[in-house]
């Protein structure tokens, strides 16, 4: 049998290193499957990827899916089998493993659904089909058609991690980025996360973590970021694969985590203290400040701890994070959003914050509960929200505004200096500083002008300007000249900085 492993490229990073797992339990010596495995390219034309699957001869075309490639995989699901219609067209993924009936509805041309993890689905629907068995109705996860029927099976329990094969030894390692997880299961299971029934947490021993870790070292991966969610749900664990990672340093890769901030203990954040800065990056998830919002998503964090131990945390000095804050949630106002932001942002302390935007993701308890609370959102994937209740359309569109502002001002933490100084002077708040600054880059039509960090600088300085009005010449030189000039110059590489000397603070 002739197999093809493929996927269609696109920002969920998952789906490839999924699609590696799949490959890896498939792809043996003994095994009697001839398997290749392809990922294409974002911006490749479907006919493009029909003709080259096409010319491989396949048995068995399995498509690895997400939100934003399901069109794609159907567009040329269907060219596939209308060309060659004894092919074994299949798709698994998290995406279509919830809702997998309506989607094998709308794809009449996808034979066979992968559901949930797929490692022992597609390996159990792969034998029956090797065998002549085809007993498709004992293979839990697996989805298919009978006839006019198409039937869909349960999911399968869950895998435990460690009887799966490390995915990189069957697959080339990348040179700039590795994803890697060491645990499977959610251990927050908020409402607005997809997560499978009996999500319960499996985890690779330690041993085998600081193994495969280690061939990360060896290997001088420049940066190696982990699916867990929270990595640090057993502070006991995280505590030692940090203290390893600390200990077999190889001055080059970055390690990037999902960390639970509330679930930052004393010790861990000491050991943290004596990292190379640059070793570590956490993103660590607030959503919200208000506790009636973080309630109706079912995350029950003491946020008054997290925010004192990410404090703690940031004072050492030697872990990036990006604090995370989430827009759209069930009972927060634009104004209540904007109280979360200040918080973040005073908590960040110079750190990248970041806004992400809410989506009704198939999979989600949040999804059910669309009606409860009055949610607006795009029919097709990724589902984005609109509005709802508490947040009509416009001020949705206002927030997604602001937050383009705001990630071209502190997305990297870049004017450190200048915007604290500036709304400490003038004794405003840090999102109301970005709303006024979002309205007159808008009023003066200045957004194709923000992907240049000088203009940025420049910008700035001419918003800053009028509020400086009452203050003397030398405040008004330190903060609008020395402050944002000092940020420009750590930003930029010196000849750029070179050429803003010679052009000056006129926008052209």
């Amino acid at each position: 049998m002739k197999l093809l492993l493929t996927t269609i490229q696109t920002d969920c990073k998952y789906t490839d290193y999924a699609m590696r797992y799949l490959y890896s339990i498939v792809d043996s010596e003994d095994s009697p499957v001839d398997a290749d495995m392809k990922t294409y390219g974002k911006y490749e034309l479907d006919g493009r990827i029909y003709e080259d699957i096409m010319s491989g001869r396949y048995d068995v075309v399995y498509f690895q899916c997400d939100a934003l490639n399901e069109r794609h995989v159907s567009a040329v699901a269907e060219m596939i089998k209308k060309a060659a219609p004894t092919t074994a067209v299949a798709a698994g993924g998290a995406h279509i493993s919830f809702g997998t009936k309506a989607f094998m509805t709308r794809n009449p041309w996808i034979d066979y659904v992968i559901r949930g993890e797929g490692e022992t689905v597609l390996f159990n629907f792969l034998n029956s089909v090797i065998n002549y068995e085809f007993n498709f109705a004992d293979i839990r996860g697996l989805a298919y058609r009978d006839g006019e029927d198409i039937i869909v099976n349960d999911f399968d329990e869950p895998i435990e991690i460690e009887d799966l094969p490390f995915p990189y030894d069957a697959t080339a390692l990348p040179e700039d980025v590795v994803y890697y997880e060491s645990m499977r299961g959610d251990s927050a299971m908020a409402a607005y996360s997809p997560y499978y029934p009996d999500n319960k947490i499996r985890t690779l021993s330690l041993g085998r973590i600081c193994r495969e870790l280690r061939y990360f070292l060896v290997k001088e991966v420049k940066r190696v970021v982990f699916f867990d969610r929270f990595f640090n749900y057993s502070t006991e664990r995280a505590y030692r694969i940090f203290e390893y990672l600390i200990s077999n340093d190889n001055g080059v890769t970055t390690f990037e985590f999902n960390i639970d901030g509330e679930n930052l203990d004393e010790q861990t954040t000491r050991l943290l203290s004596e990292a190379r800065p640059g070793l570590f990056v956490f993103n660590i998830e607030v959503a919200s400040t208000n506790a009636e919002v973080l309630a109706s998503v079912d995350r029950k964090e003491n946020i008054y701890q997290l925010m004192y131990n990410v404090t703690k945390l940031l004072r050492s000095e030697t872990v990036k994070c990006y604090i995370h804050i989430i827009a759209g949630l069930p009972n927060e106002t634009e104004a209540l959003f904007g109280r979360s932001f200040n918080k973040a942002f005073g908590l960040a302390e110079g750190q990248p914050v970041k806004i992400d935007f809410l989506q009704l993701t198939r999979g989600t308890v949040l999804r059910s509960r669309a009606d409860k609370f009055g949610y607006c959102s795009t029919f097709d994937s990724p589902y984005d929200v609109l509005s709802n209740d508490h947040m009509p359309a416009l001020d949705l569109i206002r927030i997604r505004s602001v937050a383009r502002v705001i990630d071209a001002y502190i997305g990297e933490g870049g004017f450190k200096a200048s915007i604290p100084r500036i709304l400490s002077d003038i004794g405003m708040r840090p999102y109301d500083l970005f709303g006024k600054l979002t309205d007159y880059i808008q009023e003066n039509e200045l957004e194709k002008k923000l992907g240049k960090t000088e203009n940025l600088a420049r910008i700035f300085r001419a918003f800053a300007e009028p509020m400086y009005g009452m203050f003397d010449d030398d405040v008004k030189f330190d903060v609008l000249t020395g402050a944002i000039h000092a940020d420009l110059e750590k930003a930029v590489p010196e000849e750029a900085m070179v050429k803003f000397e010679r052009d000056g603070w006129e926008l052209v």
